[in-house]
Formats: C-alpha cells, structure tokens, sequence
C-alpha cells in the first residue's frame, strides 16, 4: 500500500519517491505498522537523508519498531559498555563475533544519525559519541583477539615474567575523539617491552604482537556479510607501509629520535591510548618518555614555521592538483586547514602550556585565545566553522556509510543535505558553508606565513636587515625607526635583544632563521597600535 502524499509533504519533491518506494518495502514485509505521528515524521526524514539509514531499518525492523521512541536521548554509554564486556568474554565463533559487532555497530550509528537529523545533538556529542564507539569495540575485539591467541601460544611476558600488554595508539580524529560517522580509524601498534610467550611454542614479541593486531584488524575491518565495523589505518606507524605492523616502545624511542620528522610531530599531537588499558607505568612511560618529549619542545618552538610553510606549500599544490573545491576535508576552508591552525599552535606554545597538550581539537581552540594565540573573534569564526563543516561531512558520509567529503552535485543528494542541515534550498546551504570557508582560510593564511607576500622586498625590511646582521646600537635603530610610533623604547628593546648573551650563544641554523624573520616582523610591528 502506497504511504499518502500528505504524509511526505515536509520532504522537498525530489525525496519523495525516495521515500515512498522504501516504505512500501517496509509494508511488505511488516503491514502493521503503527507509530506516533511525530516518530513517523521523523523516520520519514531520517530515511529521506540516508540510505544506510534505510536499510538498515528494512533489515533490523523487529528491533526498531518498539525502540524508536527512545532515540530522543543521546546513546546509553552503559549499553555500549555492557555489550563491550560481553563480547569480550564471550565463547562464540570468530564469525559470530563478527556478525555481532557489526550488527551492534549499524544500530549504534543509526541512534546517533537520529539525534542529528533531529537536530537535538550538538556536534560534540556526536564526535564523542561516535568516538566511544570506536574506543569500547576496539577493547572488545582486543579482548576477544588475545583470549583466542592465548589458548595457542600463552601470554606474553617479559623478561621477569611480567604479562606485556599491546598498547593500541589512535591518531588521527579518534585519537582527539572527534571521530566522522564513516570514518577509517588510525591506529598504531604497540608493545612495551621484549620477552616471549609462555606457551607450548615461544613466540618473539614482533611474532605474537603481530598475530594479536592482525585478529583486531580482521575483527573490524574485515567487509562481512553484514558490512565491516571500522576500516582500519595502520600507515602512520613508523615507516609506514614498509615497517613491521607492531613496534617495540624502544624501536619507537630509536625511530622518533633518528627518523621523526615535523609532520610526525604534528600527527603525533593526536596520540591517544584506546581499547583495553595498561597499567598506568606503561602509559606514562609511553606519553612521558616518547611522546610528549617528541612532539612538544621546553621553549616557543619558532623553529617549526620552517616546516609549517613546506606542510602548507604541499596542502596548496595537492589542493590545486586534485581539483579539491568541493572537498570539504581537504578543500580550501575546510576542515583540514582549521586542523592546521590549531595544531601548529600546538607545535609551536605547547611545549610551556600543558593546556595545549591534548588531542581534542574542542577543548584546545578555546585555550588558543588571547594575546600570544587567536583573537577571540577568530576562535568563534572557527568554532563555528568548525562544527558547520563536521555536521556537514557526517551528512555526507551517512547518505550511504561511506568515507567521501565531497559536496554531492546530484540534486537528490543535494536535497538529502539541506534536509539533514535544516536549509530550505541549495543555495542557502551553499551560502552558509562559503562564508565558513572564507573565515577559515583567513586564519589559515595568516597562520601559515606564506612566502612571498607582496611586501615581502620593502624598503622598510631591506633597512632593518642590513641593521639586524650588523652590529647595529640602540642609537642606530632609532635613526631607523625615526617617524614611528614610540620609536626609543622599541629601539631598547631590540638593541637589548640582538645583544643578548643568550642570541648571540644560539646557533647558525636559529641565527639564520631570525635574520630572515626579524626584518618581516618588524615591518609588521612598527604598524601596530603599541609596537614595543
């Protein structure tokens, strides 16, 4: 029996078919179908949204249909830890296993779709809520991986016959725990100490390390008859693709010193332990000893500009090769620029502020306002923007479970997003997101301190050069700076600073990164309102 016309009369004229041919679906199979207005209204949306939606209700209809109500509230964390728990103790087959994190896995989502078609979840709750996800079922698979492995090789201990844990490190957006609806999950394998398996045959830690994560991968991203749980990214561990899948914390230790490069650095603010817990030693070890000491420095790490400018230079041209205007992750004003700015902050002050030592892009861009970081007004423009872009891309990727980032140029997918955005039309959606993208790369120019800014020869810097490499006295940098705003103190304070026994003890890398900065920045004080 077709669904009345006046019962879709809120979707545009595009999703209607959409939605009427999937209830039909739904009638055949289940012909009493009776809810409340409101909750039907609202499944008509979230179907006319998302295809995965849809068919994941036709699929799961006999546990829906009595559930649908309680979808008004954010997802029970005691659920998810109770089915984590379960599965991990559990006896049943590896397929079994499988069947049931996926099928838990499309009903959790499907919760978490609901609330944001609804409009009743703020885009943290989502990113959390899909990050939870992600952190319990990887405990779970854990769990389950290392019980079916210790019934054939033992557990792994070290050399006073200590058990070794496998320390499971996210990166990425799960690592700062703000994970997309159908996002892979970057993850690095770890091990904290050498020894051997107790079991009837000894196995070396790389040997039984690597048949544990491979059984976490293939539990999760294994594509199944009932789909796949996350798709699973090991790439970012050291060497990548041409490295061993898990790595000892003393072959991390060796690589980070001999091998880590800037943009491991920056990868590596997003660090994240998830699944089963070590013991705390072995945490603090691993962020006290490693981690924290290779990406953050004791001192304001100017140093690190260099480096930001090539990552910035590479973001262009991979933009501009690759034709990314409609991306909304690596477009320009998208998602991965606000990333930049906030993490290259992170680089560069959060050797001195603990309160920039932590993954959550969130809970950071607050603590970069004021004088020495954002301006309040950039924080809220970005803020903004950021949650626009992420609501924006789940949208995307929950049409039909899929990692892409692109605006759709189809008009029914079109129609799904302004449904899912809560816009009338195309055009507004659109008008929206190009200011957000306009706001963003403002910051994110300004940030980046491109080369060969326009005023980048003047005069006024050739002068101050020639003054900075000479041995220039106070005397001479008020000459200089005759006609500018409080030109005598400012004059003190950088002949004071050219002077100084701890510039001139620095070394010839840092002497020629201020001889190229100082001129640039000068030409930039001497127009401020208070320049000393």
């Amino acid at each position: 029996m077709a669904i009345d016309e006046d019962r879709l009369d809120g979707l545009p004229e595009a999703l209607r078919p959409v939605v009427a041919r999937w209830y039909e679906r739904l009638e055949e199979t289940h012909p009493s179908i009776n809810l409340a207005a409101d909750v039907e209204n609202q499944l008509l949306r979230v179907v006319a949204v998302s295809d995965f939606a849809g068919s994941t209700l036709l699929r799961d209809w006999e546990y829906w249909q009595s559930r649908l109500e309680q979808l008004e509230s954010p997802p029970d964390p005691e659920v998810l830890n109770r089915f984590a728990d379960e599965l991990a103790a559990s006896e049943a087959s590896i397929d079994e296993v499988k069947s049931r994190l996926r099928r838990f896995r499309h009903r959790y989502m499907l919760h978490v779709l609901w609330r944001e078609v609804a409009g009743t979840a703020e885009v943290a709750e989502t990113l959390g809520a899909l990050s939870a996800l992600a952190d319990r079922l990887v405990a779970a698979a854990g769990a389950y991986a290392e019980r079916q492995l210790e019934n054939r090789c033992g557990r792994f201990r070290d050399r006073e016959g200590t058990i070794v844990p496998l320390v499971v490190l996210a990166m990425g957006k799960l690592g700062g725990g703000e994970l997309n609806f159908s996002s892979d999950i970057d993850i690095v394998f770890l091990y904290p100490a050498d020894g051997e398996s107790d079991g009837p045959r000894t196995l070396s830690g790389q040997q039984y390390f690597t048949r544990l994560s491979q059984s976490i991968v293939s539990l999760l991203d294994e594509h199944t008859a009932d789909g796949f749980v996350f798709r699973v990214d090991t790439r970012l561990r050291p060497f990548g693709d041409s490295g061993p899948p898990v790595t000892s914390f003393a072959a991390l230790e060796s690589y980070l010193l001999q091998h880590g490069r800037d943009w491991e650095r920056y990868a590596y603010i997003k660090a994240r332990i998830v699944g089963q817990a070590p013991p705390p030693a072995v945490a603090d070890d691993l962020f006290g000893n490693l981690v924290v000491p290779f990406v953050y420095r004791r001192y304001l790490d100017y140093g690190v500009f260099e480096s930001l400018r090539e990552m910035y230079a590479l973001i262009a041209a991979e933009v501009q090769r690759r034709d990314l205007a409609d991306n909304v992750k690596l477009g320009p004003g998208g998602i991965r620029e606000i990333e930049f700015i906030v993490q290259s902050m992170q680089l560069v002050r959060g050797g001195n502020r603990e309160e920039l030592q932590q993954p959550s892009l969130l809970r950071v861009l607050p603590a970069l306002e004021g004088s020495r970081g954002l301006e309040r007004a950039a924080v809220m423009r970005l803020r903004e923007a950021y949650a626009f872009l992420r609501r924006l891309e789940n949208f995307i990727q929950a049409m039909r479970d899929q990692q892409v980032h692109d605006l759709p140029r189809d008009d029914v997918d079109r129609d799904r997003l302004c449904v899912a955005m809560g816009y009338a039309d195309w055009e507004s959606l659109a008008r929206d997101l190009d200011r957000h993208r306009r706001n963003v790369t403002r910051e994110f120019e300004a940030i980046a301190f491109r080369d060969g800014d326009a005023d980048a020869e003047s005069e006024l810097e050739r002068r101050f050069a020639a003054l900075w490499t000479s041995d220039a006295s106070q005397q001479d940098w008020e000459a200089a700076l005759s006609g500018q705003q409080d030109a005598g103190a400012l004059a003190e304070l950088l002949a004071a600073f050219q002077h100084a026994p701890s510039t001139l003890k620095i070394d010839a890398i840092s002497l020629e990164r201020l001889r190229r900065f100082m001129p640039r920045l000068l030409a930039r004080v001497v127009r401020c309102d208070d320049p000393p």
